[in-house]
């Protein structure tokens, strides 16, 4: 009885470890965590477009400004706010958008994935979860 609740166990670890590499999403402590320069250099050094669409294009100014475009890097901002890098972490306040998605306020830190891509990752309590994939536009 006791073989067959470990071999249950390793299937279902091995299994879960399967499908994390299948979906392609890199469990954050395999991915490297940028510190707070590295974040700021990115953060300034062009237009983040998130992998999916309605996440949109993030440009952060020097100023501490950030603006949240939707469906084109040019033109008005959807929304606009404010950001700064504590640490390895960066946060943002929105407004409309934020607002209406949940995530006015949210802080995240930034790992690197493979082929000059990157993803934003949520640190909420004992969880931590992937808030959108991405690449700088230069």
């Amino acid at each position: 009885m006791g073989f067959i609740a470990i071999g249950k166990i390793s299937f279902s670890v091995i299994l879960v470890m399967f499908l994390t590499v299948a979906s392609g999403v890199m469990h954050p402590a395999m991915a490297q965590e940028i510190d707070g320069e590295a974040l700021e250099k990115l953060a300034l050094g062009g237009v983040w477009q998130a992998e999916h669409a309605e996440y949109g294009l993030w440009n952060w100014d020097d100023s501490g400004s950030v603006c949240l475009r939707v469906g084109s890097a040019d033109g008005d901002c959807f929304d606009t706010g404010t950001w700064e890098i504590t640490d390895n972490v960066l946060c943002y306040e929105l407004t409309t958008w934020g607002e209406s998605v949940g995530e006015r306020v949210n802080c995240f830190t930034v790992s690197a994935l493979e082929d000059n891509r990157y993803e934003t990752l949520f640190h909420g309590g004992a969880m931590v979860s992937r808030m959108f994939a991405f690449k700088v536009l230069e």
